[in-house]
């Protein structure tokens, strides 16, 4: 390895290590509710208290799992909070938390192999 690549590997690293620290601070910030722990989905949601429609995304972005219907939005975020604790998935970042439409995406995608893409990274919950 020349002195180039090995420059080029260090500042990659450098930049990894920015990114998570930057994602870390944004998520231990309290009054910041785009970047979350998912114990605190609950707490941002803005849909109101009538029936949704909820699915899982993969990481790609395709539907992982219709999880149905729910009387409630507070029932639909149960369900999806068991399915990102089984996935180990922590935080999220919230794409979007509107009286129709509450989205959101794991924080840390995960890189795994021929299996990358298909994990499960996120969840939508829709007002019916």
């Amino acid at each position: 390895m020349d002195g180039f690549e090995l420059l080029a590997l260090v500042a990659f690293a450098a930049v990894v290590l920015l990114l998570f620290a930057l994602k870390e601070r944004r998520l231990a910030d309290p009054s910041n509710e785009g970047v979350i722990y998912i114990h605190q989905m609950q707490s941002v949601l803005q849909l109101p208290e009538q029936r949704v429609m909820a699915i899982l995304l993969r990481q790609s972005g395709n539907v992982y799992k219709q999880l149905g219907e729910f009387d409630t939005p507070s029932a639909a975020i149960l369900e999806i909070e068991k399915s990102f604790r089984r996935a180990k998935i922590e935080s999220v970042a919230v794409l979007k938390n509107t009286t129709g439409l509450f989205q959101v995406l794991r924080l840390h995608h995960s890189h795994g192999g021929k299996a990358e893409g298909k994990k499960l990274g996120g969840a939508a919950i829709q007002t019916i």
